[in-house]
């Protein structure tokens, strides 16, 4: 096992507005969702001496404005103005999990004491994926001309080479989203707090790239989320209870340059990950009491069970069936909503609902004797990071 399992822990966590358009600047968002995080840890900003955030617009062909459509560590530092900043970091691999992951390095490392971590994610007006007009330059001038433009194209390719390898039915999916949907009802932060999905409303909704409808597709909103980690020594003393991180992992296996990712990417990647992850927290599958995985795409669920071990390669459409996955079921799944309830704002909220859940901090959604909390933090294909939080450092 890792031997700094427990040595690190989640304490305060927060959340600015999500809107569907820009109504502020998104910096105003990330500093409510910072203040948020650090006052429900009992802290002083002037505690604050780390920052980490991946602050990349995922909009295709949309300009990055620092404070409007990303927030970078300079723009949170520019703000916060920390008189005893010791640490800061953005990445720009691995996405919001390799933010996170290396926040907790720096306090191994003893670096720094206090970190924050944010991500914010920007909705541009107009078309989400803005492409160019006449030319695709590099390896997009193999996908772009045949409706690859985005990674919905792309990813649907991959799910449908996994419906017909496994012989299995997409309507199988319309318990996943309504059940996320229901999920969201106990989230107030969420997107689609107050407003429900029926089976019949997913099964009847628009494609958007086949095999994907609308409601397997999480909507692009503008806000942020944020989270103050620490030693564990420290957590202790202060204001709520704590998770603590027994392991964690990212992928190892990597697509093709410009390939938006195979069946086979997405498995590989998510096993290399997981592998980690169990070896350092010295736990498996079947000690995980709730699970939140990445739902960029609905998909990336079934790739997430089966490739981390929750289930057999082909049975996830199965093994979501028959209540498995609500908050009373033998592994429930993305407790928060996830990103189809919540809104795109990637793998933190994942990794901050996985906290919640281990501190025993979710309210209404709260599953009962949590002990062990998984979390697939971003889709296993380039970006995969797992994360497993427990209740108590054992």
């Amino acid at each position: 096992m890792w031997e700094n399992r427990c040595k690190v822990a989640v304490s305060g966590v927060g959340f600015s507005k999500v809107s569907r358009s820009a109504e502020i600047p998104l910096a105003a968002h990330a500093l409510a969702a910072v203040n948020e995080a650090v006052a429900d840890s009992g802290l002083e900003i002037s505690d604050i001496d780390g920052l980490a955030t991946y602050p990349e617009l995922p909009a295709t062909g949309h300009a990055e404005i620092d404070g409007i459509s990303v927030v970078s560590v300079n723009c949170m530092m520019a703000m916060l103005k920390l008189p005893n900043l010791a640490w800061h970091i953005q990445v720009g691999t691995v996405n919001i999990g390799g933010a996170f992951q290396q926040a907790v390095n720096a306090l191994l490392a003893g670096v720094c004491n206090y970190a924050v971590v944010w991500r914010a994610m920007h909705n541009p007006r107009g078309t989400y994926q803005n492409l160019p007009g006449q030319y695709a330059a590099g390896a997009a001038q193999f996908t772009a001309p045949y409706g690859f433009g985005g990674p919905g194209q792309g990813m649907a390719v991959a799910y449908t080479r996994y419906l017909e390898r496994h012989n299995q039915n997409r309507e199988k999916m319309a318990t996943l989203a309504v059940t996320q949907r229901r999920h969201a009802q106990h989230n107030p932060h969420a997107y689609f707090y107050g407003t429900p999905l029926s089976r019949e409303d997913y099964l009847n909704s628009r494609w958007v790239a086949y095999p994907f409808c609308l409601f397997d597709c999480d909507i692009p909103v503008q806000g942020a989320v944020a989270l103050v980690l620490t030693t564990a020594e420290r957590a202790r003393d202060l204001k709520p209870r704590p998770a603590y991180l027994a392991g964690y992992g990212q992928r190892l296996k990597f697509e093709v340059a410009g390939r938006i990712g195979s069946l086979a990417d997405y498995m590989e990647g998510g096993r290399s990950s997981a592998k980690l992850t169990w070896e350092r927290s010295g736990f498996g599958p079947k000690d995980v009491d709730v699970a939140q995985i990445y739902d960029g795409f609905s998909a990336s669920v079934l790739y997430g069970l089966e490739s981390y071990g929750f289930c057999a390669e082909g049975t996830a459409l199965d093994f979501i069936q028959d209540g498995r996955i609500e908050l009373d079921g033998e592994l429930p799944l993305n407790t928060f909503g996830g990103s189809l309830g919540t809104g795109r704002i990637h793998g933190l909220w994942h990794i901050i609902e996985g906290a919640l859940q281990a501190a025993h901090r979710a309210g209404t959604r709260q599953v009962k004797d949590v002990n062990v909390s998984f979390v697939g933090a971003s889709a296993p294909i380039v970006t995969g990071t797992t994360f497993i939080f427990v209740r108590e450092p054992y």
